[in-house]
């Protein structure tokens, strides 16, 4: 092959990448020097743009013979330089595909994850609730499945003298059990004494007063998630029976400092509480 075919096909590889300011400063001053001085290299390119630019199914645009033989002068290192080019756009392409594919591979494990969540808490919502503020209803535990046996609370409302207030509000499923129930009670004299020694016989006693605000007993006292005790409101000669699970504290119909003094704080026990009571 002829030195002049040789610069040609060159100069013809490397225009494009010369176009994107790709070739070294040495291929860019032969392929600049040449153009020069070829007109048919001049033709040839301006018709390879121009079919670039309205397509009609063919390419003007000659191709490079690499095949052909070695080269003299810097020809040689052109034509390295053009092969290199060729691989790095192969690569080029190849990286982007699979950067493409990667990320379209992690957004569709977002979007099943996403879904499968949102699946999930359809699920724990898909409860069934009952709620009732009627003593009437007393001891009618429907739908629920908790850990309490609701032995804090008196069998029957027959020792009481009256009943300032009643709130049960219990939801169940396969995932999750919530649970309010708040009994207030007022007593006679007598009537009092006789249920808090029934309490004191049955639950322990916050004798130093360091987990409650007012004198108490309880069963259960996991922190935030489960509780169930009795507040005992000596001058009014009331008792406030109160169980808790999974409650939080917006959603509590009574007074809060009936709660305990850590309700919330998830797995911070008071000192003297390392391990939680619980009589069942």
């Amino acid at each position: 092959m002829k030195q002049h075919d040789i610069l040609c096909s060159i100069t013809t590889t490397l225009y494009p990448s010369y176009q994107e300011g790709l070739t070294s400063p040495a291929s860019s001053k032969l392929i600049e020097a040449h153009l020069q001085e070829c007109p048919d290299c001049q033709k040839r390119l301006l018709l390879a743009a121009d079919s670039a630019a309205h397509p009609t199914g063919g390419s003007a645009a000659y191709t490079a013979d690499d095949s052909a033989a070695h080269p003299a002068d810097g020809s040689a290192a052109c034509l390295a330089e053009a092969s290199y080019l060729k691989h790095y756009r192969r690569l080029f392409l190849a990286s982007t595909l699979g950067v493409f594919s990667g990320i379209l591979l992690f957004v569709l494990l977002i979007t099943n994850a996403s879904f499968g969540v949102r699946h999930f808490m359809e699920l724990a919502a898909r409860q069934h609730i009952v709620r009732t503020d009627s003593p009437d209803d007393y001891r009618q535990w429907g739908n629920y499945t908790g850990i309490s046996e609701f032995a804090i609370f008196p069998e029957d409302l027959s020792g009481c003298k009256s009943i300032n207030e009643y709130h049960y509000q219990c939801s169940s499923s396969s995932i999750l059990t919530t649970l309010q129930l708040y009994l207030d009670c007022q007593y006679t004299p007598e009537g009092y004494e006789t249920e808090k020694q029934r309490l004191l016989n049955t639950a322990k006693a916050d004798a130093g007063n360091t987990l409650f605000a007012q004198p108490a007993c309880y069963t259960m006292l996991f922190s935030g998630t489960a509780c169930e005790y009795a507040i005992f409101l000596e001058k009014e000669q009331r008792i406030l029976y109160i169980s808790l699970e999974n409650i939080s504290r917006d959603e509590i119909v009574f007074d809060e400092s009936y709660l305990p003094l850590d309700y919330g704080n998830f797995g911070s026990p008071p000192e003297n509480q390392a391990q939680p009571y619980c009589q069942y």
